[in-house]
């Protein structure tokens, strides 16, 4: 028997070792043909970390029932030799009673895996389903809405409030288009109860609530009603880097906004842009405790045909949870129909609008309602959009020149710490935050004295020897430190996370490379604040 090499053993190891478990299982193939794949019927044989591929057809719809993965091994659900188009059906893609689901449309052609149209629901994820990623759709002509992921309560009562909690849901990466009602329909909306008629009687129900949810880098354009809503979400909750256009387009009452964080949901809803829609920007209805930041939201309700009150954010008269408020930060709001903030909560406690641009509302800048408390600090509030100084906002560049009133203006928020901006990057820059969603990097903010020794750190030492950065810090609390190392004129050299340091002293060495003799800067940021340290570049040698 011919021996096989030990390189090519390694290499094979190598590559299960490489794999991610999903991939180690078994694989299955179904065409068109199974519209049905059940875990207890033609697909009893899957089990935790095998693949189920539909192979690539145009077919009504797929129903995955009582299929199980586990969250170290879940089963992936994949496309194969090409997208699936599903058309012409009540849902394209069903989850009932399944969990630990990865739903992944994989595309070579960089558009997306699954296309759906025609139908009532694109994705539903229904039936006590629960720890689901849906990936790579494209979903369009919905009579109903793109995905919804709820089980709503009947007489059986077993997805009620306290019987089941639908967990670990993650919906990215999708386009969703000319949708009738909602884009996206996640959680009850009755958060507050109902009644339901069961066994001859009217019985108040509360629906399950969502633990566990992140939606992000979705792409929902033309709905007729909300772009997004979010509804019993009560914690683990992240909407974020989305972009709605076009929203509300069929002026329902009620159903007017890009994003709705409806009634109990606790949701951080952050670096998401907003534009063109009939609606509010941003409506949050929910319990509070969350932050509202690094939003960029452009004419809301502005092409309202109707009459009516339209908004940059509005938060509503609900009631939320005891001693919370809402937190509104550093977003930027252009030119809404109405108010830039509207504010109705009367219940609401140590509620803050900190840090954010609004420029040319028809209305106020921030309106309260009577009886209302809402700290305000450092909003930079202008009649034209031209006196932001944006780079080009009539091509939707909403980026700050240096010369904007924006710029290093702004002031951390305390219990929060804000490290990116909208499109990702250091915050702040290069040691004070900007106003609104995004932070200037314009290399001539660098040119200017360095700052050193603010509240909470004193630089000791910092210089370069050998291409090595030796740093000796002394920290007055226990912070998240975070090192930079620039070019005057803009290039980043080196990045450097000490995570949680302090409090005393913090020594770190660091290898940035051989670089050409000039004058470098050191950028330290810690707990919302930046201090800089000048550093000669004959050091570096």
């Amino acid at each position: 028997m011919k021996q096989i090499p030990a390189y090519l053993i390694f290499l094979a190891v190598l590559i299960q070792v490489c794999q991610p478990s999903y991939l180690l299982g078994t694989q299955f193939i179904f065409g068109p043909d199974k519209p049905v794949i059940d875990g207890r019927g033609n697909a009893s044989a899957v089990k935790p970390g095998d693949t189920i591929y539909l192979s690539a057809s145009t077919r009504q719809y797929v129903l995955l029932r009582s299929l199980h993965g586990t969250s170290s091994r879940p089963i992936l659900v994949q496309n194969i030799g090409g997208p699936v188009i599903f058309t012409n059906s009540n849902y394209g893609i069903k989850f009932d009673t399944c969990s630990w689901i990865r739903c992944i449309g994989k595309a070579d052609s960089g558009s997306y895996g699954f296309l759906i149209s025609v139908v009532n629901a694109g994705v539903a994820i229904q039936g006590l389903s629960t720890c689901i990623e849906v990936a790579g759709f494209e979903i369009s002509a919905a009579s109903w809405t793109g995905i919804v992921a709820k089980t709503d309560p009947d007489c059986s009562f077993k997805s009620t409030r306290g019987n089941y909690v639908m967990r670990n849901i993650s919906i990215h990466d999708n386009y969703l288009h000319d949708i009738t009602n909602e884009g996206m329909y996640i959680g009850h909306s009755y958060f507050s109860g109902y009644l339901l008629h069961c066994n001859g009687k009217d019985t108040v129900v509360y629906p399950h609530l969502i633990r566990g949810l992140n939606i992000y880098n979705n792409k929902v354009k033309n709905t007729g009603w909300d772009g997004i809503q979010v509804s019993s979400a009560d914690s683990a909750c992240y909407v974020n880097n989305n972009f709605i256009y076009l929203d509300s387009q069929a002026e329902a009452s009620g159903q007017m906004s890009g994003f709705l964080l409806g009634g109990g949901s606790s949701c951080n809803c952050f670096s998401n842009f907003v534009k063109d829609g009939k609606g509010d920007g941003i409506d949050e209805l929910g319990q509070g405790g969350n932050f509202i930041y690094n939003n960029l939201i452009v004419n809301p309700g502005k092409n309202l045909t109707g009459s009516g009150q339209k908004h940059g954010i509005y938060v509503g008269t609900q009631t939320p949870a005891a001693g919370r408020g809402y937190q509104i930060v550093f977003n930027t709001i252009v030119s809404p129909r109405t108010n830039g903030i509207d504010f109705r909560s009367t219940a609401a406690v140590n509620s803050v609008a900190f840090d954010n641009i609004i420029a040319n509302p028809a209305g106020s800048y921030i309106k309260l309602a009577t009886g209302t408390t809402l700290a305000q600090q450092d909003n930079l509030q202008v009649p034209n959009v031209s006196d932001v100084k944006f780079i080009n906002s009539s091509s939707d560049n909403y980026d700050l020149l240096p010369s904007s009133p924006a710029v290093n203006k702004g002031s951390a928020v305390a219990g929060f710490t804000l490290n990116s901006d909208i499109i990702g990057r250091f915050r702040p820059w290069p040691w004070r935050y900007d106003i609104g969603a995004f932070e200037c990097h314009d290399s001539s903010l660098l040119s200017v004295n360095e700052k050193i020794n603010p509240v909470g750190i004193q630089i000791i030492r910092c210089f370069v020897k050998y291409g090595v950065l030796n740093v000796c810090l002394s920290l007055d609390e226990r912070e998240s430190l975070y090192t930079d190392v620039y070019s005057l004129q803009g290039k980043h050299i080196s990045a450097i996370c000490n995570s949680l340091k302090g409090p005393g002293l913090v020594e770190f060495e660091k290898f940035v490379g051989q670089l050409e003799d000039a004058c470098y800067i050191c950028i330290f940021r810690l707990g919302g604040c930046s201090v800089s340290r000048k550093i000669y570049a004959g050091s570096f040698k």
